[in-house]
């Protein structure tokens, strides 16, 4: 897989892995010279399309924040989760932007890993304790790259993993203000780990070991591109080969016109031998009779074919992304064009989302295993695609509710999905307005309350129920306002 991951790496490393790699990547040509090289090297960029589109695949499968909710109908997660996600590997980085990372991993290498690790210190009495202390298990991604080497504990197809090596980098203090890089490689089995170092002159050696309450290794992995138990194919790879062939061939071009860009003087007949030529509007050059002056550049078209050719590697990388990433489409498209420029990338999306959902649900297992507690359900939203409603499917909505054709639950979920009210809590605004009609039916059944009631309109009412009734009809009339000339003239 290493030979497959190199690609992706450069497209990782940018435009410093691009240059450090210059032999591999923008070799020496023949007869061209060191110096020449050099300067062509240093003129290279290497342009982020490939690391750009698995940011935004991850920003569209995590676009809406993760739930943990209870396994069981009206049931309550324990608080403890709700805090955990806030600060889920120590560095206080929250579950849904490690998890972000973690699908960008999984999407350029094929696959990504999570470990669920715990504090090395003594464990304590119980629970109460263990809180009070700040101990609790934490998560560690690990990187395709990092795993050196698995083992299975049968041969069956459904055997669980019994031996996995990761390899590790760690920083310790060296004398007063030094730091030391130190490897390491870590062994996990079902039950006990072991963390094996070795000194200058020697082999491995076992540094630091221990044993677990689990039955199981405390790993989970994000699978982008399956082939086996962590093997993988990087989906990303031939957008990462096209990426590198149009960072050589900006290259050329770049190098090309800072060559020759500027036009070559040419003297006929003259004799450079006796001083050299000042070029300036106070200046004159002296020539023979049948000398001449002129300037030589070269045919714009030389450069106009590479310019082609980089400007078809773009659009073969936009028309391979999973995203519309390099070009907007200003022009309006049906609804049937969309769904289906979009089909291919919404089911790789799919993938990732359900393997994620199974990653975590299994991390979120074993975290509540050191625990000892009760684990909650993860979710993930599948909702992929932007869907905003526009002002005239709006006011459909608008024409089927008053027609009593749907409910005003129904007509408010429609415009909660389609990103007109995003944040309204449907079934707290369907009761609010519910009491508020019980309320008017029953005031207007009173002699000379009907004034009382217009004249104390809205003093009674909460600051949420205010809030959200404001937040309903402002987003309502600017959405329906453009429109309703048309239907009143009718």
């Amino acid at each position: 897989m290493s030979e497959q991951w190199t690609p992706i790496d450069c497209c990782v490393g940018g435009t410093q892995y691009f240059r450090a790699n210059a032999a591999h990547f923008l070799p020496q040509e023949p007869k061209e010279d060191l110096e020449a090289w050099k300067r062509r090297v240093y003129h290279a960029t290497f342009s982020p399309y490939t690391t750009r589109i698995a940011d935004q695949a991850a920003g569209l499968i995590l676009r809406k924040p993760i739930q943990l909710v209870s396994k069981e109908e009206g049931g309550e997660v324990d608080p403890f989760w709700e805090e955990w996600a806030k600060n889920v590997d120590g560095h206080d980085t929250d579950l849904d932007e490690f998890s972000r990372r973690l699908v960008i991993g999984s999407i350029l290498y094929g696959h990504a890993g999570v470990m669920v690790d715990y504090p090395a210190t003594e464990p304590a009495p119980n629970l109460q304790v263990e809180r009070e202390l700040g101990l609790r298990p934490y998560l560690v991604r690990v990187d395709a790259r990092q795993i050196l080497g698995w083992r299975m504990e049968s041969s069956l197809p459904m055997a669980p993993l019994g031996q996995l090596r990761i390899n590790e980098y760690v920083t310790e203090p060296l004398g007063l203000f030094g730091d030391e890089v130190v490897r390491q490689i870590r062994v996990l089995e079902a039950g006990k780990w072991a963390v094996y170092r070795r000194s200058e002159g020697k082999d491995w050696e076992v540094y630091q070991e221990g044993t677990t309450s689990l039955s199981s290794i405390p790993f989970a992995c994000v699978y982008a591109g399956k082939i086996g138990e962590l093997i993988s194919k990087p989906p990303l790879l031939p957008i990462a080969n096209l990426n590198i062939a149009h960072a050589q061939r900006t290259a050329d071009l770049v190098h090309a016109l800072h060559v020759s860009a500027l036009p070559m003087l040419v003297l006929k007949g003259f004799d450079d031998t006796d001083s050299e030529i000042g070029l300036s509007a106070n200046t004159a050059i002296l020539l023979p009779p049948e000398g001449d002056a002129m300037y030589v550049e070269p045919a714009s078209s030389a450069f106009d074919a590479q310019r082609q050719m980089i400007q078809d590697l773009e659009q073969q990388m936009s028309n391979l992304g999973i995203s519309t990433l390099f070009s907007q489409k200003m022009a309006a498209e049906t609804a049937e064009s969309k769904q289906i420029s979009r089909s291919d990338s919404d089911s790789l999306l799919a993938i990732v989302s359900k393997d994620l959902e199974r990653c975590l649900q299994n991390v979120i297992e074993t975290t509540a295993a050191f625990l000892g507690i009760e684990a909650p359900e993860v979710m993930i939203s599948r909702d992929f695609d932007l869907q905003v409603l526009d002002s005239a499917q709006v006011q459909q909505y608008m024409q089927l509710w008053m027609n009593d054709a749907i409910t005003q639950e129904t007509l408010l979920e429609m415009l909660k999905t389609g990103e007109v009210l995003p944040s309204l809590d449907v079934e707290m605004e369907v009761e609010l307005t519910s009491a508020e009609k019980a309320q008017n039916i029953a005031m207007s059944q009173l002699p000379g309350m009907v004034a009382q009631q217009q004249g104390e309109e809205g003093q009674g009412e909460s600051p949420e129920r205010t809030e959200t009734r404001a937040q309903v009809e402002a987003m309502l009339k600017k959405m329906v306002t453009p429109n309703l000339g048309e239907d009143d003239e009718d």
